[in-house]
């Protein structure tokens, strides 16, 4: 079981990016500090961790995925499109001794058939595809009592959350307001590195 935060985010260090990202898919890699806050917060503020079944729906290379198992969550499965993204996934859970708590799936979340107590998600932003964003949180909610999502920052976002979670009978119980500090990933990123604003919002099944 990790000790502390620092252990966790070294361990996620160690799970690289995309080898060829794809753009239509807004692949990045989830810098591990962000990734460690994130688990930190969803395992020790709320308990939404251990003992419990877990799902990472867009799971790219697992980060979020390993992070989860790493935490103590009893069961982890990644769903992701990607089949290079899950090849690279399923190489870093064993190389983390995480194999028999982890499995992965490969298909659209729009399509999936799954139950878990938990969904973490780092999704789209529909930015090359617009309302991507829209398809996981309603995914989520499908799959999961709550759902951990993560999505551009700012007022006007917060209030289309608002509005769009009440529609797919949710509500927004708590955001958690981070930043991002990414690398350039594509070509036509220029400068050294990007840092944006970005709320990861907790979100439950059920309105008031």
């Amino acid at each position: 079981m990790i000790r502390s935060k620092s252990e966790l985010e070294i361990l996620l260090e160690r799970i690289e990016g995309f080898r060829s990202p794809k753009l239509q898919l807004e692949q990045y890699r989830l810098p591990a500090p962000v990734a460690a806050e994130i688990l930190w917060y969803i395992g020790l503020r709320h308990k939404d961790l251990e003992n419990l079944i877990v799902a990472d729906l867009g799971c790219g290379t697992g980060m979020l995925t390993a992070g989860a198992a790493l935490m103590g969550a009893d069961y982890t499965i990644g769903v992701d499109l990607d089949a290079d993204a899950l090849s690279d996934a399923k190489r870093w859970i064993r190389r983390l001794h995480l194999k028999g708590r982890v499995d992965f799936l490969r298909g659209a979340v729009e399509e999936l058939c799954l139950r878990a107590d938990v969904v973490i998600q780092n999704p789209p932003f529909g930015v090359r595809k617009r309302e991507a964003d829209r398809i996981f949180l309603r995914a989520g909610l499908r799959t999961a009592q709550t759902v951990y999502s993560l999505h551009k920052g700012g007022d006007d976002v917060r209030r289309f959350m608002r509005g769009f979670v009440k529609e797919c009978g949710g509500k927004i119980d708590e955001v958690l307001p981070l930043k991002i500090k990414l690398p350039p990933t594509y070509q036509f990123h220029k400068r050294k590195f990007h840092v944006f604003d970005v709320d990861l919002y907790r979100v439950v099944r059920g309105t008031e």
